[in-house]
């Protein structure tokens, strides 16, 4: 009965034509109520489209225009029906009831009819004047969305930093490509009519990563733009939910607080800039061609575009007796016993190495090296002269150890990278340099380029560049492809 009668003393408040409460209500002959406003259009409309008198919008009762009267005692009545009624978000959607409870396996407001429907009956349900205080001592959600808030305007701030950033970025890289452009064809200048044909393709590679740069670019700034977007949204729906009552910040908490917490770690946009720019500034080392003389060019011709893979098997006269050697000299491991092997002076008597049977004088060569097991071991190329018997314990430990190299590297004769202790390192002098890799290399392409005086280390699958030797002086000696291996199991193979 009581929700019979509020319901009822609601509609006597309401009007017919706007249907909310009145505002100076008046009332025409017929005892309809209406709003000054409402009924005066309503004459205004009606006028210029029927033919007739003017009816009553309820009863269609006969009615004169300016014939209704203020009614100031329904004002006032309508005043304090303001002050009782609830907002019509406080209102149950299925039972038009006020929402007084708060359900707390459901996490929503329920009225006192949806507390005895099947669908609540079992749930443990309080009055929300009793939930909203549980929520602000027991799991301050005032507090939480402001968090997460301050965490969503941290990520915008990083993205538009991303945004400004990559503009920058990708400018000092065309700057590279133009720098690389102009030596182009400052050199080309000198040598068009021998090398035509070259200077139309390095053009070309350079226009091409050009355009790499551009799509990679358009492709991030689109990434970084639609997850802005998705901010943006966000944080608006968070501010306004930060500022709404406890009864209307109880609706739909659940899935607000998912949204956010679900939220993907956005991962750095800007990582294949560093790619591109090693390519860019590694593009002279690619083309050493632009960077010779006239004869050292056209020399440097004869040998071909690439590098020739070089046919590397290993040479038995000079394994270490810990090393066995596979029957086709193309695999190597390191034994658990000695072996009875001559002591003839080619042979590595106190340090486990081995040597290749082709030796390099010129050109540029490849070859490729897979691990198949094992954790020590050191791979490049030394001089044909390098030491191989006598007090080598220094040689020794500085193959195992990261002290100093000086033996190792340019002044001792070997040019090569190592793996010890599960980390990787360059025979540089007089210490030896750590090598930082993105991943571990299955397979180590080695390529030795003897005119320049270069060797250089690159994993095979990736393409990665590991290290580079440059400059190196070679005195015209024959280079050997050389292996180290320490501890048992260790296995490597040369393809």
């Amino acid at each position: 009965m009581a929700s019979s009668s509020s319901t009822d003393v609601g509609e006597e408040a309401t009007c017919p034509i706007c249907r909310e409460y009145l505002t100076d209500p008046v009332t025409l002959d017929c005892g309809h109520n209406f709003c000054r406003d409402c009924i005066v259009k309503y004459c205004d409309t009606w006028e210029p489209m029927q033919v007739g008198d003017l009816e009553c919008p309820v009863c269609k009762a006969r009615m004169q225009r300016g014939s209704f009267r203020p009614n100031w005692q329904l004002a006032n009545i309508v005043e304090k029906i303001k002050l009782l009624s609830p907002n019509k978000g406080d209102l149950c959607k299925g039972h038009k009831e006020k929402l007084h409870l708060f359900c707390k396996e459901d996490e929503e407001l329920v009225c006192f009819v949806c507390e005895r429907s099947p669908e609540h009956k079992s749930h443990i349900v309080v009055l929300k004047e009793e939930a909203a205080q549980e929520y602000k001592i027991l799991f301050p959600l005032q507090t939480i969305i402001c968090r997460h808030l301050e965490h969503l305007r941290k990520e915008r701030e990083k993205i538009l930093a991303y945004e400004a950033n990559m503009g920058k970025e990708s400018n000092n890289l065309f700057k590279l490509t133009e720098t690389e452009r102009q030596n182009t064809l400052e050199r080309f200048k000198q040598l068009h009519q021998f090398l035509e044909e070259e200077e139309k393709r390095l053009l070309n590679e350079i226009e091409e990563m050009e355009k790499e740069i551009t799509r990679r670019r358009e492709e991030q700034l689109a990434r970084l733009s639609e997850k802005l977007s998705s901010l943006e949204r966000s944080i608006r729906e968070m501010e306004e939910k930060s500022q709404q009552p406890a009864s209307e910040l109880l609706q739909d908490v659940r899935s607000t607080l998912q949204r956010c917490q679900l939220r993907e770690t956005f991962k750095n946009p800007m990582d294949f800039l560093s790619k591109l720019k090693r390519r860019i500034s590694n593009f002279h080392v690619k083309h050493p061609i632009l960077y010779f003389g006239m004869k050292e060019i056209k020399d440097a011709l004869s040998f071909g575009r690439h590098p020739q893979k070089a046919n590397v098997t290993l040479d038995p006269d000079t394994a270490h007796p810990r090393l066995i050697l596979s029957e086709d000299r193309k695999s190597v491991r390191y034994g658990a016993k000695l072996q009875d092997l001559p002591d003839n002076p080619e042979r590595f008597s106190d340090v486990p190495c081995v040597l290749g049977c082709e030796g390099f004088t010129a050109g540029r060569h490849f070859w490729e090296v897979t691990m198949e097991s094992g954790g020590w071991w050191a791979l490049g190329v030394a001089r044909k002269s390098v030491r191989r018997k006598g007090n080598l314990t220094s040689f020794w430990s500085r193959l195992v150890m990261h002290a100093s190299l000086t033996d190792l590297g340019s002044e001792g004769g070997i040019w090569a990278v190592k793996k010890s202790g599960g980390e990787y390192f360059a025979f540089t002098s007089p210490d030896s340099s750590p090598l930082s890799l993105s991943e571990e290399p299955k397979r180590i392409r080695v390529t030795l380029d003897y005119e320049v005086g270069r060797v250089s280390f690159s994993d095979a699958d990736s393409g990665d560049e590991l290290h580079t030797f440059s400059g190196a002086s070679f005195s015209r000696e024959t280079l050997l492809p050389f292996f180290y291996l320490g501890g048992n199991k260790t296995h490597l193979s040369i393809s």
